[in-house]
């Protein structure tokens, strides 16, 4: 996804990007999105772990909450990961269409926003919860009725 970034923004082939970043005395690297991909990758087995092995333990809303936060910390994962690359091809051209690389990101981003929504909404669930237990046996403000 950063070379297709890399392309969308320079307008240019990838090996002429990349020819032409390494002219221009700019850095090119594929490992900050092999990294990305690999702990992405690693993440979300680790979820997966967790969720099937501590099923009894963990509830549903907090592996819903878990996945989630994982989906909304990739944008911002990318982004960083992907920046040293895109600012190259930003120095090497002039002319360069950010736009373009910001539309083929897009659905990341949507996708990190709407998971974020999600995880906030799913780590409500304990409090309602406990807000809802508290109202229905009087114990909120102070109230001294038996439950």
């Amino acid at each position: 996804m950063n070379d297709w970034a890399v392309v969308a923004a320079s307008g240019m082939p990838l090996d002429t990007t990349i020819a032409d970043m390494k002219a221009a005395d700019q850095q090119y690297s594929t490992i900050p999105g092999l990294v990305f991909a690999a702990l992405g990758i690693l993440i979300s087995l680790v979820w997966g772990a967790i969720t099937m092995w501590c099923r009894a333990i963990l509830p549903g809303w907090a592996s819903l909450a878990l996945w989630a936060g994982i989906l909304a910390f990739g944008a911002p994962a990318y982004f960083f990961t992907s920046f040293a690359n895109l600012n190259s091809v930003g120095d090497t051209y002039a002319d360069w269409n950010s736009g373009a690389a910001f539309t083929l990101e897009v659905p990341l981003y949507a996708i990190s926003g709407f998971a974020f929504l999600i995880a906030v909404g799913a780590l409500t669930v304990p409090l309602a919860k406990t807000v809802a237990r508290k109202t229905s046996t009087g114990q909120w403000h102070g109230d001294k009725k038996s439950a």
